[in-house]
């Protein structure tokens, strides 16, 4: 009976209260009614605005809009013309490659024999170790020899042609594999002997040509024959000179292949697309070490 009693009188304290809650409600409806009441009577004496404030006001958002136009435009296009410049820079930069494997014609290949085996004004064909795989040998090679032990002959592969060079003296040979630090080679084997310390060098014929359009292309003597290197070139000039420092011909460079000794690059690329076209030239001196 005690607990019923208990349960009433908390029951009874929970209507009060929620009675209470009730009353605030109420309280809180009314001022919310006022409130709007207030707030419809300022809308009801509010006038709108003449025709002069309407044109004054139209008259300084176009301006405003104008202005936000051209600045957008402006920024378009500065945007283009960046991008635009950075797409020729870079075509120009990709087509200086050429540069850097011309400094290394000669590498891997005999000092006595022609490097260069073919040049024109907008093409040149070379002999070069472009991926320094070269190597030389750590033991004597004996004639007949089908095992060289070389310094290091992971830069070669089956069906490599490779060149034993001693000084003016060279062998070529066909690589039949190579694995760690030994080469092995196919019949009859090492022509001549060869001491410890000799070269083994593994150049690859290397062409540059230039379409005479807008492309640069590539042979890096590893089978896969002409590739592009760089598009957007609009020029593309070679010019060569001999150990005095004179221009040949172009007439003569058959006949002088062997006295090119120095190859200036001239280059000009231009910008994808029709709108704000830059363009970009570069030209570069080249000396290559080996010949």
């Amino acid at each position: 009976m005690i607990a019923l009693r208990g349960s009433m009188i908390a029951l009874r304290g929970s209507m009060i209260a929620l009675r209470g809650s009730m009353i605030a409600l109420r309280g809180s409806m009314i001022a919310l009614r006022g409130s709007m009441s207030a707030h419809l009577r300022v809308l009801g004496d509010r006038r709108g605005f003449s025709l002069t404030e309407l044109l004054v006001s139209c008259g300084v958002l176009g301006m405003v809009l104008a202005a936000v136009g051209g600045v957008l435009a402006t920024g378009s296009q500065v945007s283009q013309d960046g991008d635009s410049r950075a797409q020729a820079q870079q075509a120009a930069r990709a087509g200086m490659i050429m540069e850097e494997d011309l400094r290394l014609a000669g590498a891997g290949f005999p000092p006595a024999a022609i490097k260069i085996t073919a040049a024109t004004p907008t093409s040149i064909s070379f002999w070069a170790d472009l991926t320094a795989a070269s190597t030389s040998l750590t033991a004597n090679a004996n004639v007949n020899d089908m095992t060289l032990n070389v310094a290091n002959a992971s830069g070669f592969t089956a069906g490599d042609t490779i060149y034993l060079i001693n000084t003016d003296q060279f062998s070529t040979v066909t690589v039949g594999s190579a694995s760690g630090t030994v080469i092995t080679i196919g019949a009859p084997g090492v022509p001549v002997a060869y001491s410890q310390g000799v070269q083994v060098g593994r150049p690859k014929l290397i062409r540059f040509v230039w379409d005479n359009v807008s492309t640069i292309f590539k042979d890096a003597g590893m089978g896969a024959g002409l590739q592009p290197l760089a598009t957007g070139v609009t020029a593309c000039a070679l010019t060569y000179f001999d150990a005095n420092d004179v221009v040949i011909p172009a007439v003569s460079l058959p006949g002088n292949l062997g006295n090119i000794r120095r190859i200036v690059v001239t280059m000009t690329a231009q910008s994808a697309g029709t709108q704000e076209q830059r363009t970009f030239s570069l030209t570069s001196s080249v000396r290559p070490r080996n010949l």
